[in-house]
């Protein structure tokens, strides 16, 4: 555990790395290597997967990308593969090719989404395992970015995903959070459904329509408030870990958290934060 200065001051504590909960999933974009390896070096603590975003790694040469995935294992974080780059290959007749190129560059593991593609029944399922048996871990995600599926579809594509051996679901923000309404109950059910360490929430990305940061900060600050500390989050930015981090306990400015620092110290909530 590293050493922190005003130990003296309370605040809920976190599990250390390796977690099991509470994971966070750094996305990103094909930042250059210096400022990787300075936010790596302040923050490492608080990653614990890095996403290489889209197809960015077809167009990253491949002697950066080999160097960023080492630096990322380096402080014990797994790069992963993202869900649109796998389907680019899928289409193409190359996922076989795009797996084993993943583990020969430095990939621990990818994503299987099915964002554009509509995948006959039992594809999706057929392909996390075919990742899984080529040695990489797979990671299902479920929605779509114009979010088309009904709660019962919902539920039951995060069952065949773990089913077929995915090491955990990743939720698309689309899908819960779309033109500014939040599916509670399904998100409720998500959460009586499934083992909590297995299912993650991505945070809506700022390219896409409608999307900006303070309504991303204001979604995971919902999700902490609802689904507490250690609840699973994706797609943060590189210098929105602190932050995410000081949200996670309920320091970050509100009272809304109620197991969190402000809270636990006296600080009333507002009518905002609730």
């Amino acid at each position: 555990m590293s050493d922190h200065a005003f130990a003296s001051i309370p605040v809920p504590q976190r599990q250390d790395k390796p977690r099991t909960r509470g994971l966070n999933m750094m996305i990103d974009w094909g930042m250059g290597l210096a400022r990787q390896a300075d936010t790596l070096e302040s923050a490492g603590p608080y990653i614990d997967n890095a996403k290489i975003a889209a197809s960015i790694p077809r167009v990253m040469p491949r002697d950066v990308l080999a160097k960023k995935l080492a630096l990322y294992k380096d402080h014990g974080i797994s790069p992963m593969i993202g869900g649109l780059f796998t389907e680019l290959a899928y289409m193409q007749g190359n996922a076989d090719k795009l797996f084993d190129e993943a583990l020969a560059v430095g990939f621990g593991a990818l994503e299987v989404s099915d964002n554009l593609i509509s995948y006959p029944p039992g594809e999706k399922a057929r392909l996390i395992r075919a990742c899984r048996s080529a040695g990489l871990k797979a990671y299902g995600e479920v929605g779509r970015k114009e979010g088309a599926l009904d709660d019962d579809s919902f539920i039951a594509d995060i069952a065949d995903c773990l089913d077929a051996g995915a090491s955990g679901v990743y939720l698309e923000a689309y899908e819960l959070f779309a033109q500014g309404q939040t599916r509670t109950e399904l998100i409720e059910r998500i959460g009586t459904t499934f083992p909590a360490e297995h299912i993650v929430y991505e945070l809506p990305v700022v390219i896409l329509p409608g999307v900006h940061r303070e309504f991303k900060h204001r979604i995971a600050s919902w999700l902490v408030r609802t689904l507490g500390t250690e609840v699973n989050l994706a797609n943060i930015e590189w210098d929105e870990i602190y932050i995410t981090e000081i949200v996670r306990r309920g320091m970050a400015g509100d009272a809304s958290h109620p197991d969190g620092a402000y809270r636990l110290a006296g600080f009333a909530p507002s009518e905002h934060d609730l």
